[in-house]
């Protein structure tokens, strides 16, 4: 995949063009990448991807701690590359480039600049100046441009359209099953391993605390999951805890400490990723820790017995 950062780079013949932020590359996403692929195999033409960086939230309403993403610039792009899109144009989403009018942004930018043999847009896309702009006005001038334009419906499941916001709410509300569902893949983070209190090595489940990579990440709700740990392209079992250790921690501070089960390497300072495949219990507080060693072994065996049912059926 060639990825291009100014759109007067972009060197490819009448590609078949798509537009959005694409947070997650979820199975809503899928279903617009498919028919680009769809459409450009049918004319023999490129695919082009476009998308932007940061989020226009963050431009627009200034609100970098509110909003979280589910996937960091360099894990979109490499989800986008891994479903087949020939190229992608990331523009740098300014406050400047939010006055652009819609119909400007589509005769000067797609039109003028990449000639695009056919623009694929999501259901709810809307682009230019407050919005302005969606698949209506891009059908409005397919003749005057000479391009086809496509819309693609919403994915649902259960009746409620596939969203990254619905993703997003879900990942707060713990309900990883849904996120994952709507995701089609287990959601993951990343970080680095930093060192603890070392209370957990104390009674047998020593842990690795994660420093997130890129704190722009959102991060599940508090509670004990079942994770595949990633480490140098292995994946290893482990049980997670994302909160604030009410058993001995002073719960001031919010941690992820995972239990790589049976993993006894030094890996101090050195990177990690994690999926989570499914949630097992709430956070809570024991009596003492001889009590939050028993729960830990319970959720070791859950861990394992869920890991591996998921192991074996892919």
């Amino acid at each position: 995949m060639i990825i291009y950062h100014n759109i007067h780079e972009v060197n490819i013949s009448k590609p078949v063009v798509t537009i959005g932020f694409f947070d997650g590359v979820h199975l809503g996403h899928n279903a617009i990448i498919e028919t680009v692929l769809q459409q450009a195999k049918s004319f023999n033409k490129p695919s082009l991807l476009i998308t932007f960086w940061p989020h226009p939230r963050k431009v627009l309403h200034n609100d970098d701690q509110k909003l979280k993403l589910l996937t960091t610039l360099e894990e979109k792009q490499q989800l986008i590359f891994d479903k087949g899109i020939d190229a992608l144009l990331l523009i740098e989403f300014t406050a400047e480039f939010a006055k652009t009018p819609a119909i400007d942004f589509v005769k000067n930018h797609l039109v003028g600049k990449l000639n695009p043999s056919a623009i694929v847009l999501g259901y709810n896309h809307a682009f230019g100046y407050k919005g302005q702009g969606n698949y209506n006005l891009l059908k409005q001038h397919e003749h005057e441009f000479d391009y086809i334009a496509t819309q693609v419906n919403p994915v649902s499941i259960d009746g409620v359209n596939i969203s990254s916001t619905k993703i997003r709410e879900a990942l707060e509300q713990g309900n990883l099953d849904l996120a994952n569902t709507m995701l089609g893949k287990n959601y993951s983070l990343s970080g680095t391993i930093a060192g603890g209190k070392q209370i957990g090595r104390v009674i047998g489940f020593p842990t690795a605390n994660i420093n997130l990579s890129d704190p722009i990440k959102q991060v599940p709700a508090n509670g004990v999951y079942a994770v595949w740990v990633q480490y140098q392209g292995i994946d290893y079992p482990a049980m997670l805890n994302i909160g604030i250790r009410p058993t001995i921690g002073d719960g001031l501070e919010r941690t992820i400490e995972a239990h790589i089960i049976g993993f006894t390497k030094n890996i101090y300072r050195e990177e990690i990723s994690v999926k989570f495949v499914e949630k097992i219990r709430d956070e809570q507080k024991f009596d003492s820790l001889d009590s939050l060693k028993e729960q830990l072994k319970t959720d070791r065996d859950n861990t394992l017995q869920i890991l591996n049912k998921q192991h074996k059926a892919s």
